[in-house]
């Protein structure tokens, strides 16, 4: 089977290096290009630690789709800067997955109708981690039977957006199972943010009733959490058109 061909958008971040060695280790897929504002010109390879690649760093992300003969992209960046990535790649009918987080309602539904009219697909996935995939199930499925709910999200001082997209999907997965519709009101499930060094992606799913409590929790110790998700995302993409919004495991 031909290798399908990568470009990793924010190849030069935290998340953007641990794919782009995930992706230099599959054999499923080939790791054709890196796109990054910084360390423009220099050997992605080398900007891993590993070596010369022959894949130069670019910061021009049109060129590298009409150049690179891309199957499917990777963003990585920054919720300022993932919309417009997103939709070049869809303007030239290039699937995108973006494990940027921060990307408010009405963009998503611009992305939704660009890649409608594409006949691509686009899906945002705030966490790739299968665990965290499968604690916000498991929260749901609980929001059935114990009503009272808060949760606590914390991650490093270094991500921007706050709350997390996990603890909003979490939420609205659990105010979904609770037939509530309008989730402008917050104390309907209170999400509690926690920004501090040392720390990688971590929830608590707190549930109260009378005499007892239950906690669903997930934490990520390590980025490499991410990429067997990453790898299962990779194998979605080309099974449906439009927005997808969530892995499914």
């Amino acid at each position: 089977m031909k290798r399908k061909k990568i470009a990793v958008i924010g190849c030069a971040g935290k998340m953007g290096q641990v794919v782009c060695r995930y992706l230099l280790s599959h054999s499923d897929y080939e790791l054709a290009a890196g796109i990054d504002t910084t360390r423009c010109g220099d050997d992605l390879g080398s900007l891993l630690g590993l070596g010369s690649t022959g894949i130069p760093v670019s910061a021009n992300l049109q060129t590298v789709l009409s150049e690179a003969c891309i199957d499917i992209a990777i963003d990585f960046t920054a919720p300022d800067s993932v919309v417009s990535n997103a939709a070049v790649c869809l303007q030239a009918k290039i699937p995108v997955l973006i494990g940027t987080t921060g990307i408010s309602q009405e963009d998503q539904a611009k992305l939704d109708h660009l890649a409608q009219k594409m006949h691509t697909a686009v899906m945002i996935v705030p966490n790739f981690a299968i665990g965290a995939v499968l604690m916000m199930d498991f929260a749901k499925r609980a929001a059935k039977y114990m009503k009272n709910v808060e949760i606590i999200e914390m991650h490093s001082s270094q991500k921007l957006d706050k709350p997390s997209g996990t603890a909003i999907k979490t939420r609205q997965g659990i105010l979904e199972e609770l037939g509530i519709t309008d989730e402008s009101l917050p104390e309907q499930v209170p999400i509690h943010s926690v920004r501090l060094p040392g720390l990688v992606a971590h929830q608590r799913v707190i549930f109260g009733d009378i005499g007892q409590t239950l906690t669903i929790s997930h934490d990520s110790l390590d980025r490499d959490s991410f990429m067997p998700g990453i790898g299962l995302a990779l194998s979605q993409m080309h099974s449906f058109t439009g927005l997808k919004v969530g892995l499914e495991v």
